[in-house]
Protein backbone atom coordinates (compact mmCIF):
# COMPACT_ATOMS: atom_id res chain seq x y z
CA UNK A 1 0.00 0.00 0.00
CA UNK A 2 1.15 3.53 -0.92
CA UNK A 3 0.11 6.91 1.19
CA UNK A 4 -3.03 8.04 2.45
CA UNK A 5 -4.28 11.37 1.90
CA UNK A 6 -7.42 12.44 4.26
CA UNK A 7 -9.89 15.89 3.27
CA UNK A 8 -11.26 17.63 5.68
CA UNK A 9 -13.59 20.71 5.20
CA UNK A 10 -16.23 22.46 6.29
CA UNK A 11 -19.72 21.75 5.14
CA UNK A 12 -20.56 24.72 2.56
CA UNK A 13 -18.05 25.45 0.14
CA UNK A 14 -18.40 27.53 -3.08
CA UNK A 15 -18.32 26.91 -6.60
CA UNK A 16 -15.11 26.32 -8.52
CA UNK A 17 -13.25 25.07 -5.79
CA UNK A 18 -12.97 21.70 -7.76
CA UNK A 19 -10.07 22.59 -9.98
CA UNK A 20 -8.03 23.79 -6.37
CA UNK A 21 -9.00 20.36 -5.22
CA UNK A 22 -7.67 18.34 -8.36
CA UNK A 23 -4.49 20.55 -8.54
CA UNK A 24 -3.52 19.00 -5.04
CA UNK A 25 -4.93 15.51 -5.53
CA UNK A 26 -2.33 15.68 -8.86
CA UNK A 27 0.29 16.78 -7.18
CA UNK A 28 0.58 14.08 -4.01
CA UNK A 29 -0.47 11.35 -6.71
CA UNK A 30 2.43 12.10 -8.64
CA UNK A 31 4.76 13.79 -6.13
CA UNK A 32 4.14 11.81 -3.04
CA UNK A 33 2.97 8.77 -4.43
CA UNK A 34 -0.01 8.65 -2.74
CA UNK A 35 -2.74 6.13 -3.77
CA UNK A 36 -5.50 6.14 -1.41
CA UNK A 37 -7.75 8.88 -0.54
CA UNK A 38 -10.11 9.25 2.83
CA UNK A 39 -12.82 11.03 2.65
CA UNK A 40 -15.52 11.17 5.90
CA UNK A 41 -18.82 12.13 3.15
CA UNK A 42 -20.29 14.98 4.87
CA UNK A 43 -20.71 18.13 3.14
CA UNK A 44 -20.14 19.72 -0.19
CA UNK A 45 -16.46 19.69 0.17
CA UNK A 46 -16.21 16.22 0.56
CA UNK A 47 -18.42 16.00 -2.20
CA UNK A 48 -16.60 17.67 -4.31
CA UNK A 49 -13.24 15.78 -3.11
CA UNK A 50 -15.11 11.78 -3.89
CA UNK A 51 -15.83 13.57 -7.40
CA UNK A 52 -12.80 14.61 -8.25
CA UNK A 53 -10.60 11.53 -7.01
CA UNK A 54 -13.78 9.54 -9.12
CA UNK A 55 -12.33 11.94 -11.97
CA UNK A 56 -8.63 11.09 -11.84
CA UNK A 57 -8.94 7.59 -11.22
CA UNK A 58 -10.26 7.55 -15.39
CA UNK A 59 -6.82 8.16 -15.70
CA UNK A 60 -4.68 6.61 -12.75
CA UNK A 61 -6.74 3.46 -11.81
CA UNK A 62 -4.95 2.44 -9.39
CA UNK A 63 -5.97 5.43 -6.85
CA UNK A 64 -8.63 4.15 -4.21
CA UNK A 65 -11.09 6.18 -2.90
CA UNK A 66 -12.49 4.90 0.65
CA UNK A 67 -15.06 6.32 3.14
CA UNK A 68 -14.24 6.38 6.76
CA UNK A 69 -17.84 6.53 8.50
CA UNK A 70 -19.14 8.19 11.93
CA UNK A 71 -21.65 5.62 11.85
CA UNK A 72 -22.75 2.87 10.43
CA UNK A 73 -25.76 4.19 8.88
CA UNK A 74 -23.77 6.33 6.65
CA UNK A 75 -22.82 3.04 4.38
CA UNK A 76 -26.16 3.03 3.45
CA UNK A 77 -27.04 6.78 3.39
CA UNK A 78 -23.52 7.11 1.17
CA UNK A 79 -22.73 3.74 -0.60
CA UNK A 80 -25.43 5.29 -3.57
CA UNK A 81 -23.91 8.59 -4.07
CA UNK A 82 -20.67 7.65 -4.52
CA UNK A 83 -18.98 4.28 -5.46
CA UNK A 84 -16.29 3.81 -2.93
CA UNK A 85 -13.56 1.85 -3.46
CA UNK A 86 -14.12 0.72 0.34
CA UNK A 87 -15.17 1.51 3.72
CA UNK A 88 -13.27 1.80 7.21
CA UNK A 89 -15.48 2.21 10.46
CA UNK A 90 -12.71 2.47 12.94
CA UNK A 91 -13.17 0.33 16.31
CA UNK A 92 -12.25 4.01 18.15
CA UNK A 93 -14.86 5.99 15.96
CA UNK A 94 -17.05 2.70 16.80
CA UNK A 95 -16.58 2.94 20.53
CA UNK A 96 -17.05 7.03 20.82
CA UNK A 97 -20.48 8.22 22.48
CA UNK A 98 -22.67 8.72 19.08
CA UNK A 99 -22.58 12.79 19.73
CA UNK A 100 -18.35 12.32 19.46
CA UNK A 101 -18.47 10.17 16.76
CA UNK A 102 -17.66 12.71 14.45
CA UNK A 103 -14.71 14.17 15.95
CA UNK A 104 -13.28 10.80 16.79
CA UNK A 105 -13.57 9.61 13.14
CA UNK A 106 -12.03 13.09 12.09
CA UNK A 107 -9.17 12.36 14.31
CA UNK A 108 -8.35 9.26 13.63
CA UNK A 109 -8.05 10.30 9.91
CA UNK A 110 -5.69 13.38 10.95
CA UNK A 111 -3.38 10.78 12.84
CA UNK A 112 -3.73 7.93 10.39
CA UNK A 113 -3.11 9.59 7.08
CA UNK A 114 0.46 10.49 5.45
CA UNK A 115 -1.10 13.70 3.85
CA UNK A 116 -4.00 16.01 4.17
CA UNK A 117 -6.38 18.32 1.65
CA UNK A 118 -8.24 21.08 3.71
CA UNK A 119 -10.10 23.97 3.06
CA UNK A 120 -10.91 26.00 5.95
CA UNK A 121 -13.34 28.99 5.59
CA UNK A 122 -12.84 29.61 9.32
CA UNK A 123 -10.84 29.49 12.71
CA UNK A 124 -12.81 26.89 14.11
CA UNK A 125 -15.26 23.61 13.71
CA UNK A 126 -14.16 20.29 13.14
CA UNK A 127 -12.54 20.75 9.71
CA UNK A 128 -10.32 23.10 11.40
CA UNK A 129 -9.99 21.22 14.32
CA UNK A 130 -8.86 17.73 12.37
CA UNK A 131 -6.41 20.09 10.16
CA UNK A 132 -5.19 21.19 13.51
CA UNK A 133 -4.36 17.85 14.89
CA UNK A 134 -2.63 16.60 11.58
CA UNK A 135 -0.09 19.80 11.50
CA UNK A 136 0.76 18.81 15.47
CA UNK A 137 1.59 15.90 14.62
CA UNK A 138 3.91 16.22 11.63
CA UNK A 139 1.75 15.59 8.62
CA UNK A 140 1.82 18.06 5.84
CA UNK A 141 -1.96 20.10 5.62
CA UNK A 142 -2.09 20.98 1.60
CA UNK A 143 -4.64 23.94 2.18
CA UNK A 144 -7.22 24.39 -0.90
CA UNK A 145 -7.84 28.59 -1.39
CA UNK A 146 -10.33 29.90 -3.33
CA UNK A 147 -8.60 30.81 -6.69
CA UNK A 148 -8.57 35.05 -7.10
CA UNK A 149 -11.03 36.27 -9.27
Amino acid sequence: MGKVCAFFGHRYISAGLKPEIEKAVVKLIDEEGVDTFWVGGYGEFDKAAASVVRDIQLRCPHIRLILIVAYARQLHAYGDIFPFDGFDYPDVVECAPRKFAISARNRYMALNADFVIAHLCRDYGGAYDAARTARNHGKPVLEIKMPAG
